[in-house]
C-alpha cells in the first residue's frame, strides 16, 4: 500500500531543496525559517518566500549589510518594502523574499494564505550549509488544488492585494474566467467587509507581502472613494499622511 502523506512530504522536500540554502544561511545568519508557498508547488518557481519562526524575525538591515560587505558578490537587494526584502541570489539566480510576516505556527501561516494551491510550507532548522526540515504541512485545499491544476480563492487578511495577485494566477490558468469573476466577487465582499483603519492600514494591505505595489495616483484615488463610502474607520488628515509615508 502507497503511504500517499509520506510521498506527498518527500515530493514537497525535493522541492524545497531548490533553494540556494548555503546563502541564505549566510545572511541571516543560520536561523531556523519557514519556506511556504508558490515555489513549493511544483510550477515553474518566480521566487521563493521565506518567513520567520515566530519571536524569531529577519533583521533586514542586517541582511542588506551583509550584501554590502561581500560588494553584492553572491546577492543583490531587489526591492524593499515594510513586509519584505526582496533579494536576489546570484549563484543559482534565484529570487528571494525575506518576509516580516509571521505566525505563531507553520500551520498557521498556511492556513492564512488566500489561495489553495500556495497552502504548503516546510520548516527549516537553523543549521547552516547542511539544512534539514523539521516538518511539512499542507492543506487538504493544496491536494485538491495541485491534483486538478487549478485554484480557489480561500479568504486573506489581505483582500486588496488577493485581488490583485488574482489576475496573476488567472494568466498561470490556474482559474478560467467563470472562477476567476466568482474569485472577484469574494474578495470585492471581503474588501468592504473588512474596511479599512486609517491611509497607514489601507497602504499595508497594497504592500502586503509580496506585492510591492508602488504609490499610484490610481491607488489614492481608491482609498479616497473608500473613505466617501463610509469604509475608513479614521481618516484625520490623510494627506499628510500620504505625503509623509510617500
Amino acid at each position: 500500500m502507497i503511504d500517499v502523506e509520506n510521498k506527498i512530504a518527500k515530493t514537497i522536500a525535493n522541492r524545497a531543496f531548490r533553494l540556494d540554502f548555503e546563502t541564505v544561511y549566510k545572511l541571516i545568519d543560520d536561523k531556523p525559517f519557514y519556506l511556504a508557498g508558490g515555489s513549493l508547488c511544483g510550477d515553474e518557481v518566480h521566487d521563493f518566500d521565506l518567513y520567520p519562526v515566530f519571536g524569531d524575525p529577519f533583521d533586514a538591515a542586517k541582511i542588506e549589510a551583509k550584501i554590502t560587505e561581500t560588494c553584492g558578490k553572491d546577492a543583490a537587494v531587489v526591492y524593499k518594502s515594510p513586509n519584505a526584502l526582496t533579494v536576489r541570489l546570484l549563484a543559482k539566480n534565484q529570487v528571494v523574499q525575506f518576509c516580516s510576516y509571521v505566525k505563531p505556527t507553520l500551520e498557521e501561516l498556511v492556513d492564512s494564505f488566500d489561495f489553495s494551491h500556495i497552502q504548503v510550507g516546510i520548516a527549516f532548522r537553523g543549521n547552516g550549509c547542511a539544512p534539514s526540515h523539521e516538518h511539512v504541512y499542507y492543506t487538504d485545499a493544496f491536494v485538491l488544488a495541485n491534483v486538478t491544476r487549478k485554484t480557489v480563492y480561500t479568504g486573506s487578511e489581505y483582500p486588496l492585494s488577493s485581488l490583485v495577485r488574482l489576475f496573476k494566477y488567472h494568466k498561470r490558468g490556474k482559474l478560467n474566467r467563470t472562477e476567476t469573476t466568482q474569485a472577484v466577487m469574494k474578495i470585492v465582499k471581503d474588501v468592504v467587509d473588512r474596511g479599512y483603519e486609517d491611509y497607514k492600514d489601507y497602504k499595508n494591505q497594497l504592500d502586503a507581502v509580496d506585492l510591492g505595489y508602488p504609490d499610484m495616483a490610481e491607488a489614492w484615488e481608491l482609498y479616497k472613494s473608500f473613505e466617501a463610502k463610509g469604509l475608513v474607520a479614521h481618516t484625520l488628515d490623510d494627506e499628510k499622511v500620504r505625503k509623509r509615508e510617500g
